[in-house]
């Protein structure tokens, strides 16, 4: 009977397996063995992970790339990127503390 790919990789893992159970060697030369084919695997998720999370990344980046203008003067209206707010006169936050700014000067009641 011929056998799939499947089924010759699960095959091929168990002979490793039981080969490595019968290995005469000690118990934690195993576990570092076992540790580092874990630790592997993980360290191969995590980079296909990041991967996958910077293609996205960069393919939201292209499809705003290809947006109507209006569509990007929408959303460029909408992100906090304009400073006149942090320099335009009134009571605010700033640099010396609370109080009353004109311009980047602040005016303190007396």
């Amino acid at each position: 009977m011929k056998m799939t790919r499947f089924a010759k990789f699960v095959d091929k893992t168990e002979n490793a397996i039981n080969k490595f159970k019968h290995w005469q060697a000690s118990k934690w030369l195993k576990a570092v063995i076992i540790l580092g084919i874990f630790s592997l695997f993980f360290g191969l998720f995590y980079v296909i992970y990041h991967l996958f999370a910077l293609i996205f990344c960069l393919a939201l980046w292209v499809a705003f790339q290809y947006l109507p203008k209006e569509a990007q003067q929408f959303i460029r209206n909408l992100l906090p990127t304009n400073n006149e707010k942090e320099t335009s006169d009134g009571y605010r936050n700033g640099h010396s503390g609370f109080g009353f700014y004109r311009g980047d000067v602040i005016r303190r009641e007396q």
